[in-house]
């Protein structure tokens, strides 16, 4: 089921209006229909947008293509983070019309809402946007749901393409080698926003949760808020919600609890940002601990600094089996959240003296390391484990179909 979550804007906690909500009122510039491609790019890249699900490249080259289908990335698979899935029960009208509007210029005949089934408040909501579109339309662009799987790292590019389409491409390849565009929910918002109520883009949206004392929140709801104002640092967002200002042995993620950075009070707000995570201190473990680097989880910075935060010797750090290092040196998962094996870099680290592991794998691989370590007697830590301990969620350990998840 989905996580539960409040709604704020940050006027609410601000006391002041953004501009998003400043320009509310501001005459519609046209319908989709108007559409001019040329002009809508030139708009979108004087408005500086880029993609908000985290990647940050300029929307306007993305959209300077020509491509078959675009797909909204609903699947918002990191734990906690909720303010896509918000959006979608709120506002499933204007991101449906940013997926049009997205299509429209770049000549898809195509568009596709890629959203995970437990989300049943914003599925309902979008199913009812997407069946209105279409009955207006009945000659295209055609629009659907495709329903995604509860697990990490479903929403991973290569991941949505593969579940979505059928094909799975290259760890090197761009999703236009099949002739697909992704876009992410709130990128698509921003877009209609632009192109037709003539908003600027100087807002983001986030989710802040953990260890929300002070709140008037229990630790299991995610507080989702809407415009806060680019710039914004983690100290004024905690302040407005009356939040307890993290102690010293606490911890702080910009981001979700797999790929976030750790942050200060000070930091700012980012358009990439996608939420403040608040967590107390590391459980300890008197080690030797072992790490496996995956490429859809922790760096393996944020993991050795994990181990030193649980006052651990460190045996030895090898890498996940489905990891393919680029020229670039990036790590690339081969296959997305589908399990190769876990058992020759356990063994591996058994080896070299780990007496505990800490992974930051997705939910199949860590199922797999979890059908093995324990047998041999190895403690098993998740990079995500002190975030979804404050969260009220579920350790990400063996996976059982029978349950729900919550990544």
């Amino acid at each position: 089921m989905t996580r539960k979550h409040t709604i704020l804007k940050a006027s609410e906690i601000f006391g002041e209006s953004t501009p998003q909500e400043q320009m509310h009122a501001s005459s519609d510039q046209g319908g989709t229909d108007t559409i001019d491609a040329p002009s809508a790019i030139s708009a979108i890249r004087q408005s500086g947008l880029v993609g908000m699900g985290g990647a940050g490249y300029p929307t306007w080259k993305k959209l300077a293509k020509s491509y078959s289908v675009v797909i909204a990335n609903a699947a918002e698979c990191e734990p906690l983070l909720e303010h896509n899935v918000a959006r979608l029960e709120t506002d499933s009208d204007r991101v449906v019309s940013g997926l049009v509007l997205a299509m429209k210029i770049v000549g898809a005949s195509r568009g596709i809402v890629a959203i995970k089934s437990k989300n049943t408040d914003a599925l309902d909501a979008l199913t009812a946007s997407v069946r209105t579109f279409n009955d207006a339309h009945p000659s295209g662009p055609l629009l659907s749901v495709s329903l995604l799987e509860d697990r990490y790292p479903v929403g991973d590019a290569r991941a949505v393409v593969r579940d979505v389409l059928g094909t799975l491409i290259a760890p090197t390849a761009h999703t236009s080698s099949v002739d697909a565009l992704l876009l992410n929910v709130e990128t698509l918002l921003r877009i209609h926003e632009v192109l037709l109520e003539n908003r600027p883009v100087a807002t983001k949206d986030i989710t802040v949760a953990g260890l929300i004392d002070g709140s008037g929140y229990e630790h299991d709801t995610s507080l989702v808020l809407y415009d806060v104002p680019i710039g914004t640092t983690i100290r004024q967002v905690l302040d407005a919600l009356h939040i307890a200002t993290p102690g010293p042995d606490d911890q702080l993620l910009l981001g979700g609890p797999y790929m976030g950075d750790a942050a200060r009070l000070d930091d700012p707000i980012a358009a990439t940002s996608g939420g403040i995570m608040i967590a107390g201190p590391e459980l300890r473990d008197r080690g030797p601990v072992g790490i496996i680097v995956c490429a859809c989880g922790a760096s393996q910075d944020r993991l050795t600094a994990i181990v030193d935060a649980e006052g651990a010797q460190l045996a030895g750090t090898v890498t996940c089996k489905n990891v393919v290092t680029l020229p670039d040196g990036r790590l690339k998962c081969a296959n997305p959240g589908i399990c190769p094996g876990q058992a020759q870099a356990v063994l591996a680290l058994k080896k070299q003296g780990a007496a505990s592991l800490l992974i930051s794998h997705c939910t199949d691989c860590t199922n797999t390391v979890m059908q093995i370590a324990p047998k041999l007697g190895m403690r098993v830590h998740h990079a995500t484990d002190a975030y979804l301990r404050a969260g009220g969620e579920h350790l990400i350990r063996a996976h059982r179909i029978s349950q729900t998840t919550h990544q």
